[in-house]
């Protein structure tokens, strides 16, 4: 079968998510993706969530977070300090068609690599920086990670329960959000490319990705001078709307009863049918007035329910309703299981880890699915392969590079991931359960 992208070469300057996860979807489709690293400046995904919470041996190549965001890519570390490896990229980008980058702009200014000095090289190339604020602006040259992206994005002002903070989310939002419009962009750029022959320079502004998300608060100020409050699972027009505890230990349901009749039909479900018409709930005007005593109603029905039950039960009955799922209860989830969601990938021998499940892609091509086909690469592993296959170099050009430690498959100093016992975990309250028997549990789920 060929992919879609077939074809595309795109050479990737990425750390943790923000273009990482951009370029792997971009290779689920197909696209060869030679992603640049450094053995004196690990990728932070590469020193966290090691596999086997154990950090023996080669422990940088068994990066949980890493493996998620890198498959179907190709390892060639350089040193960018050195000449000779700033060259053997620059000869690299001669012959590839996307160069992607989350660095700042400064970074990319002291190598020489901006926009205007890769196209001198190859005038039709498409150039992508991720940056947190954009590459132009009194901004652009701050430093950003996902959190800060989104606080500056107005998302977390508006994130947060009544008369408290600003939350923000346990994940990096922003990354993610930033990498979809990545791809979309590459995508539009390459469509542009094939039809006029001309590259391009895409700037995203990871905050700005975000920004995009709440235009309902933005043109409320715009137009009515309002600045919403923080108001938890709520929503400023319907009651009832949040989640609710059930039963067993952190527990959820998340219900959206918007119309009469839903709020008729969740009454009936949870044994509250005296409550539906009473003059406190009757209509929405005044279920909103009362949230407070609406919500303390629902919790003490919904706790006595198993969280999967009283989802179908209300699905059934017209309310809009899901469970809250946890990490187990998705990789376990029948549904998803059912859609294929969950791709097993064979990992290099090397590393000692087992066939172990991905998440795909939420989106379907029925004709070219796409998929993992291969793991995220160990460091280096195909430095030999990119600089004699791709860029011509000989044997001994390649092993003279490796004596002069412009290239390697090992990191210089590399800093010790934190390994703290399951048990320590939990006491401080960074998990909330584990299981030792976790892996048999996979293998019985996804055989292999």
């Amino acid at each position: 079968m060929t992919l879609p992208l077939k074809g595309v070469r795109i050479v990737e300057m990425g750390q943790l998510i923000a273009i990482p996860h951009a370029c792997k979807l971009l290779a689920d489709m197909g696209a060869e993706v030679i992603r640049i690293e450094s053995c004196v400046r690990l990728d932070g995904y590469r020193t966290s969530s090691i596999y086997g919470n154990t950090d023996e041996g080669r422990f940088w190549d068994r990066a949980a977070n890493f493996y998620e965001q890198n498959r179907n890519k190709m390892s060639l570390t350089l040193d960018l300090t050195k000449s000779e490896g700033l060259d053997a990229l620059k000869e690299l980008l001669c012959v590839s068609d996307v160069f992607a980058e989350n660095f700042t702009p400064r970074v990319m200014r002291n190598f020489g690599l901006e926009y205007d000095d890769i196209r001198k090289l190859k005038p039709d190339i498409i150039m992508v920086s991720s940056t947190g604020y954009g590459y132009v602006g009194p901004w652009a040259d701050f430093g950003a990670i996902g959190y800060t992206t989104e606080a500056a994005s107005g998302l977390a002002h508006i994130t947060g329960y009544e008369d408290g903070p600003p939350i923000l989310p346990e994940i990096p939002y922003a990354d993610y959000t930033a990498a979809e419009h990545t791809v979309f962009a590459v995508m539009a750029a390459l469509v542009y490319r094939a039809n006029t022959g001309r590259g391009q320079f895409i700037d995203v502004s990871q905050s700005e990705t975000l920004t995009s998300t709440i235009p309902e608060a933005m043109l409320d100020f715009t137009v009515n001078g309002r600045t919403p409050k923080r108001i938890g699972n709520g929503d400023q027009n319907t009651a009832p709307h949040g989640c609710y505890p059930c039963k067993g230990e952190d527990r959820w349901i998340a219900i959206a009863a918007q119309t009469d009749d839903e709020w008729r039909g969740l009454c009936e479900v949870l044994g509250m049918a005296g409550q539906s018409a009473g003059p406190r709930f009757e209509h929405a005007q005044v279920r909103l007035a009362n949230r407070v005593e609406l919500d303390e109603l629902i919790e003490a029905a919904t706790v006595r329910w198993d969280q999967h039950e009283l989802m179908r039960s209300l699905q059934q009955r017209g309310v809009p309703a899901g469970a809250v799922l946890n990490g187990k209860q998705m990789l376990f989830d029948a549904h998803l299981k059912d859609r294929g969601f969950y791709e097993l990938v064979r990992h290099d021998e090397t590393t000692g880890m087992p066939v172990l499940p991905y998440a795909s892609r939420p989106w379907r091509l029925s004709r070219t699915p796409g998929g993992a086909r291969t793991p995220a690469p160990i460091l280096g592993r195909h430095n030999h392969k990119v600089l004699q296959e791709i860029l011509g170099m000989s044997h001994d050009d390649v092993r003279t590079l490796e004596e002069q430690g412009v290239i390697g498959d090992e990191p210089i100093n590399p800093r010790q991931p934190t390994i703290l016992s399951l048990e320590d975990q939990k006491r401080q309250g960074r998990i909330i359960e584990y299981e030792e028997d976790f892996r048999e549990r996979l293998l019985d789920r996804f055989e292999t």
